[in-house]
């Protein structure tokens, strides 16, 4: 009886975080300069989906990391169409004629390509918690 129990809870437990993980907004995090080719392809009487997302730089993958870490309510996609929201962030190195310039500019959208948020910051984290207030009330 009560290994059933602990079977009934553990299978509850699982079902609620499934639920729960699949009502948090997708969001897909790219860079500006990232290469995006989208569209159909025929081949004879074959026709389908042709995509591609481009690469990832190392800083691409901080942002990553800095979002999914200080926005838990949310849940980073690497796969754009599933995506509700999609994050762009730019990161500019600090350099002698730039000191004074904020490094980060940040945008995010909605799934109809409108923009949601956009900021310059100076720190990293200021930026993910921008996007992610933006995400969290807008309400989709």
């Amino acid at each position: 009886m009560h290994a059933n129990r602990s079977l009934f809870v553990a299978v509850a437990l699982l079902f609620g975080t499934a639920l729960y993980a699949a009502e948090k907004p997708r969001v897909f995090v790219t860079e500006s300069g990232a290469p995006e080719l989208s569209g159909t392809a025929t081949v004879g009487e074959t026709q389908g989906k042709l995509a591609f997302a481009g690469g990832t730089s190392s800083y691409n993958i901080k942002v990553i990391q800095a979002f999914s870490q200080n926005c838990p309510g949310t849940v980073v996609t690497s796969d754009r169409e599933k995506a509700q929201y999609v994050l762009r962030l730019d990161h500019e190195e600090i350099n002698p004629t730039s000191v004074f310039v904020p490094p980060n500019k940040v945008a995010v959208f909605n799934h109809n390509k409108d923009l949601i948020y956009s900021g310059t910051t100076r720190t990293l984290r200021s930026a993910v918690k921008g996007a992610c207030n933006a995400i969290l009330n807008s309400g989709q």
